[in-house]
């Protein structure tokens, strides 16, 4: 499944409800765009994002959208500004430096309306895998925020309440609202991800296939890990 048309048509096959349909996408996107960095970064599309099969936070958002579009769904991409400890420990011991450029995190979740109610979901961002061993690690190290997820998170959602594997209010620094020109945002001043006036979609799209090949490989090591 290439595009976002197909992937609606064969994941929504043969159910019936809206929550059903929903939920089914939202599981899709979770289990099979695993949790990673791709040279895209924030910029890549949905038809890239389901070709390279791999994407952060923003990537998955934006696909979650049009999946949830397509369907017929009333739905928006909702930014806030993180603060950046929640990804420590993702990055292999070469690459660590890469948090020394940013102070905050750009992150998105999606806003649905599904038969007749809001709910504000990224639960899909967090691959099962990682998430199991993020848990895991978190517990052993004594720590509430890392490894690209928090204590208390979920990649669960029932179609009928608010589920988040990133997102939490007590580590918010900002809201920024509901986003519909995305490349307005990425070159507004609310955009974090910008070092010394360069935006990391510009850095990742000359040099990130040197850059994020060890940080995916790192996350697959902590995966494997936690597998064990």
């Amino acid at each position: 499944m290439k595009n976002v048309q197909e992937v609606v048509d064969q994941v929504t096959r043969g159910l019936t409800t809206e929550r059903q349909k929903a939920v089914a996408l939202h599981d899709f996107v979770r289990d099979n765009i695993k949790f990673g960095f791709d040279r895209a970064f924030d910029t890549a599309d949905p038809d890239h994002t389901l070709t390279a099969l791999i994407g952060h936070c923003n990537p998955k958002a934006r696909l979650m959208v049009s999946l949830f579009r397509e369907m017929g769904l009333e739905c928006h991409q909702h930014f806030v500004a993180l603060r950046k400890d929640i990804i420590e420990g993702l990055f292999s011991p070469g690459t660590k430096w890469i948090l020394s450029m940013v102070k905050e995190l750009s992150h998105s979740y999606v806003e649905v309306n599904l038969e007749g109610s809001w709910f504000k979901i990224d639960s899909y961002v967090v691959d099962p895998p990682l998430l199991k061993a993020a848990h895991h690690l978190l517990d052993k190290e004594n720590k509430t925020v890392g490894y690209g997820t928090r204590v208390g998170s979920t990649n669960t959602w029932d179609g009928m309440s608010d589920a988040f594997s990133q997102f939490d209010p007590s580590i918010m620094v900002e809201d920024q609202g509901r986003i519909e020109d995305l490349n307005a945002y990425y070159r507004s001043k609310d955009y974090r991800h910008v070092f010394l006036g360069v935006r990391f979609n510009i850095v990742y799209k000359l040099f990130g296939g040197i850059i994020l090949p060890p940080i995916n490989s790192h996350m697959d090591q902590i995966r494997l890990a936690a597998a064990l």
